[in-house]
């Protein structure tokens, strides 16, 4: 199994995992640039996801609780500090980690 096949089936067990509904994919910097090189917007849509946020410019003007939450970050300190913050103050209806 390659890099990109293992990493498509990581995501694909993620929004199956997470059931039906509208997703929104809360990603860092990192991911956000493997994401954009694994999936194209039509690929990603079919799995559900119609938001895609960054953990660190994450703005909480709106609560969006009809929305599941994917959270692909690494594990930083950064990344679970900006975690932290954001489950003190959810802006999305559930998490999945």
């Amino acid at each position: 199994m390659n890099v990109v096949t293992a990493l498509k089936f990581y995501i694909s067990k993620m929004t199956e995992d997470s059931g039906p509904g509208m997703k929104v994919l809360l990603m860092d910097k990192q991911t956000t640039s493997i994401i954009s090189l694994l999936y194209s917007q039509s690929e990603i849509l079919m799995k559900e996801v119609y938001l895609f946020e960054r953990i660190d410019t994450a703005v909480h003007n709106d609560t969006l609780k009809h929305l599941t939450c994917l959270v692909f970050i690494r594990p930083t300190k950064e990344n679970v500090d900006l975690l932290c913050k954001e489950l003190r103050h959810p802006k999305y209806g559930v998490y999945y980690i």
